[in-house]
């Protein structure tokens, strides 16, 4: 999650640059808070500059019929002083004035916002008009400026966004960009799982980074979603399984993975530990370093459980290869998961 959070900063600071990220290469030495804090410094800068000046105008306009503050919106001032004085406007002007200017123009006007400075306004706008705006930002894949709306937006507009928009996988590049995860749950939430299905096997259809960023995404939501999207994805076929397995052996993606396989219901685990894809010494080798390397013990175990014997014997002859310590924390683990599993059993059969 945090290459992903990272990446999406870059990108964002790139965005409000107007620059290529190939000309802003120092980003990447930056750690995740300090490009945050930059982000924040330069649109305070951005918006704050001329503050006065662009007060002035939105007072001006209010001494204006509504069709003409919006040709003159639309014709003089252009979409990035649009943005800088759409925070200065009441409201229910403002969407008066909106409502009179093309689709195509408010969404250049949202390209140089900063949403959380229009929050009261967003949430005055028409519905449909936010719909409408949001399937023209789509249409440029304008990813990065509609997960920021994402945070901003009330649940009846995001619910209708979400109904409009029936691309799924642009569904999926919005998400890497919601700032606020709390917010990303709710949306979740409002999503049937027949299109968070779509989704996961988006994904894992287009390989490359979409899987990485899926699983980062995935791994970046709370427990009840990312179990449920767990369950999903076990759901698969077993072509579709060996894809995700192979994906996640190629990109060394074990330690992500095990974060969703340890959310899995027994059943579904039980089935993903007979793919074939972890028959192979390299993927088991692979797996083991991998948990190791982050203490993921505990979410390694569920699966290792229902490995048949003679699997399990070749998991740790790998581990031990890797060092006795290794193996050490492996017995551990499968001591305190063989106890915690007889604890449940016990108490299962005490409920009933």
């Amino acid at each position: 999650m945090a290459r992903l959070a990272h990446q999406a900063e870059v990108h964002k600071l790139a965005l409000l640059l107007g620059k290529p990220l190939a000309d802003l290469p120092f980003l990447d030495k930056l750690d995740l808070r300090t490009l945050r804090a930059l982000r924040e410094r330069i649109t305070a800068v951005l918006f704050d500059a001329d503050a006065e000046l662009f007060g002035r105008i939105a007072a001006a306009t209010r001494l204006m019929p509504g069709p003409l503050s919006a040709v003159i919106a639309e014709k003089a001032l252009g979409p990035l002083l649009c943005a800088r004085i759409a925070g200065q406007l009441p409201p229910d002007r403002a969407v008066d004035i909106a409502k009179r200017l093309p689709t195509a123009f408010l969404a250049d006007v949202c390209l140089q916002l900063d949403p959380r400075r229009v929050r009261e306004l967003i949430a005055s706008m028409p519905v449909a008009r936010i719909v409408d705006v949001a399937r023209e930002l789509a249409e440029r894949k304008a990813y990065i400026v509609m997960g920021r709306f994402v945070d901003c937006l009330p649940e009846p507009a995001m619910r209708a966004v979400l109904d409009a928009l029936r691309d799924d996988e642009a569904l999926l590049r919005i998400g890497l960009y919601v700032e606020d995860p709390a917010q990303l749950d709710a949306v979740i939430e409002m999503l049937p799982d027949a299109r968070l299905r779509e989704m996961i096997a988006i994904a894992i259809a287009q390989g490359a980074e979409l899987w990485a960023d899926a699983l980062a995404l995935i791994n970046a939501v709370g427990p009840r979603p990312r179990q449920r999207m767990a369950t999903i994805a076990a759901g698969f076929d077993d072509a579709q399984i060996a894809r995700m397995l192979a994906l996640t052996q190629t990109q060394n993606l074990w330690g992500e993975l095990l974060m969703l396989i340890a959310e899995m219901p027994e059943a579904e685990c039980a089935r993903l530990a007979r793919a074939p894809g972890l028959h192979d010494d390299a993927v088991l080798a692979a797996l083991i370093r991998a948990t190791d390397a982050g203490g993921l013990w505990p979410q390694l175990l569920p699966l290792v459980g229902h490995l048949d014997p003679a699997l399990q014997q070749r998991a740790a002859a790998l581990a031990e290869r890797q060092g006795g310590d290794v193996l050490a924390r492996l017995d551990a683990a499968r001591a305190d998961f063989a106890a915690q599993r007889g604890v449940n059993l016990a108490n299962a059969a005490r409920a009933g």
